[in-house]
């Protein structure tokens, strides 16, 4: 069997959600292929998977841009912007790598397609390549409301399948433990599959101080900015007394260490630094939060988008996370709720809770029978 995964977006973390999955297919003897953007093939080929680009000589920026009449796709600096920007941005990457999968099944021979949970385009070149559709999450968030938008962008490609909406995938696999999402796929237990670095013996033990971690996910300590916020939040944390970690880029990180000796800093697989930290903030990333998930570490959410409010609500009702949304996320903020989280044990109580139950599932290995047999009912159907 050929299996070809689809890594939409700008996001390494795309590329890292499938990253199981194809592992795990790979290693039952089937062949695999990742198509992405070009600036995601590194990302890509670092985690050990096969790379072939799509959408060839385009960036983010490119495909942002206005063209044939679309308008630019602005950044939502309000809520009411985000339902129009989620379903442009999304369908005008797929409107995009749409007839290169199709030219990619074709060639190559691909039995199934295999896309995360905002890697439109996928499902039409699917239809139109005549093989089977799977739709695997690859975060925490279950978002509905931009879809009209989405159509828009795709309206042209679904024209060619006969369609003005999206076909339904013939298998459908969650990586969001039961009760965090209104999804109805298929529960697949999260294994890490991130880039990886040397692993350093401080990241093994828990520091008698305790110990936070600080992340802006993969790549958006790039945003003008963020550096500024950053700092301002590590002055914060080492004024609670605890060891703190910022998970970033290389070069970044010697940057805060240069300012900051006592932190540690740099690229760190969450999967190992983890396990031995109190709390981790992040800017809703979904990834992140399931990494966290998995190793029953309590959460500090800072929201920027109120789509992303409904699963953070049923994530904070469940009791091992707190949210900031967007303003209400100030440095002096953050350090007020750590502190808070950081001496009330429910938090890591609750996270084991959610940790034990994500846990019952099976990994990826258990889901390919699952595409196995997808695959060869569709074939018997032909």
């Amino acid at each position: 069997m050929k299996a070809l995964f689809y890594a939409a977006g700008t996001s390494p973390a795309s590329a890292f959600a499938i990253g199981p999955l194809a592992s795990a297919l790979r290693a039952s003897g089937h062949e695999i292929m990742v198509a992405s953007f070009e600036e995601m093939s590194g990302a890509v080929t670092g985690i050990g998977l096969p790379s072939i680009p799509v959408a060839r000589g385009h960036s983010t920026e490119s495909i942002k841009a206005a063209a044939h009449g679309r308008p630019a796709i602005e950044y939502p600096h309000r809520p009411e912007q985000e339902m129009p920007y989620l379903g442009r941005w999304f369908g005008r990457q797929g409107s995009y790598v749409c007839d290169d999968l199709v030219d990619i099944c074709q060639l190559w021979g691909a039995d199934v397609l295999i896309a995360g949970s905002q890697g439109h385009g996928a499902e039409i070149a699917a239809r139109a390549a005549g093989i089977p559709f799977v739709r695997q999450s690859w975060d925490l968030f279950d978002i509905h409301g931009y879809e009209d938008y989405l159509h828009e962008e795709l309206a042209d490609q679904l024209a060619r399948i006969g369609a003005d909406t999206l076909p339904d995938p013939s298998l459908r696999i969650d990586i969001c433990p039961p009760g965090l999402t209104e999804t109805t796929g298929t529960f697949m237990r999260w294994t890490p599959h991130n880039k990886q670095r040397q692993i350093d013996p401080w990241m093994l033990q828990t520091p008698d101080s305790g110990r936070v971690c600080l992340t802006m996910g993969s790549f958006r300590y790039a945003f003008p900015g963020a550096m500024d916020r950053i700092s301002a939040i590590v002055e914060r944390m080492l004024g609670l007394g605890v060891e703190v970690v910022v998970a970033i880029g290389e070069a970044e990180g010697k940057q805060l260490q240069e300012k900051y000796p006592q932190i540690r800093a740099g690229w760190i697989p969450l999967e190992a630094i983890l396990p031995t930290c109190e709390v981790i903030i992040h800017p809703a990333g979904g990834l992140t939060a399931v990494n966290a998930i998995n190793t029953a570490t309590p959460q500090l959410i800072l929201n920027p988008f109120e789509a992303f409010t409904p699963t953070l609500k049923r994530l904070t009702d469940f009791g091992c996370a707190r949210t900031l949304y967007r303003e209400e996320g100030s440095p002096e903020a953050i350090a007020q709720v750590v502190k808070e989280m950081l001496g009330d044990s429910s938090y890591c109580f609750k996270a084991r809770e959610l940790a034990e139950r994500a846990a019952t599932a099976p990994t990826a290995v258990g889901m390919v029978p699952l595409i196995e047999d997808l695959v060869a009912r569709e074939k018997v159907n032909r």
